[in-house]
């Protein structure tokens, strides 16, 4: 019982942590509301499951729930086990996958969320290249990104989270 209890309770920190994204990232984002159903009806390979990925992508790059970058880049999106890292960008995705995985998949862990922080920044500074098949704007995938766990790391003093 108190196993389906934190179940409920993580699923709903992480539709609170993806309302505030989303609309985070519409209010800084010069993309029309319209924009938002580019593909959906479409059925052009977007999912609300857990993905895994083997290939380097770069799609939907300013849109957060729908963000696919690299390989780990993008919520409920990562590499599968085993898989590199396409760029420096898609290494701190691969590390912040893994630290939330070590906190019982708590997306508002704190300390997941602000060395995550970190790494973005130290990417972004560095001027290291992207990879090869990239179409995205890294700027727009860094401020999507950034952006996203801004919001959860506000929900995550909100709600306490270690």
């Amino acid at each position: 019982m108190a196993s389906s209890f934190q179940s409920l309770k993580l699923s709903l920190h992480f539709l609170v942590f993806c309302i505030i994204a989303i609309f985070t990232n519409l209010i800084n984002s010069p993309i029309s509301i319209h924009a938002l159903n580019v593909g959906v009806e479409t059925n052009a390979g977007l999912s609300l499951e857990k993905e895994c990925s083997r290939t380097c992508e770069s799609k939907f790059c300013a849109v957060p729930p729908f963000l696919r970058y690299g390989k780990y880049c993008g919520i409920m999106y990562s590499g599968c086990p085993g898989e590199q890292p396409c760029d420096g960008l898609d290494a701190c995705c691969m590390k912040h996958d893994l630290c939330i995985q070590h906190k019982d998949n708590n997306y508002l862990n704190l300390e997941c969320n602000e060395n995550f922080l970190s790494c973005v920044a130290k990417f972004t500074k560095s001027g290291s290249p992207t990879f090869k098949e990239n179409t995205c704007s890294i700027t727009t995938v860094v401020r999507v990104i950034t952006d996203v766990i801004d919001a959860a790391v506000a929900a995550g003093k909100i709600f306490k989270k270690p």
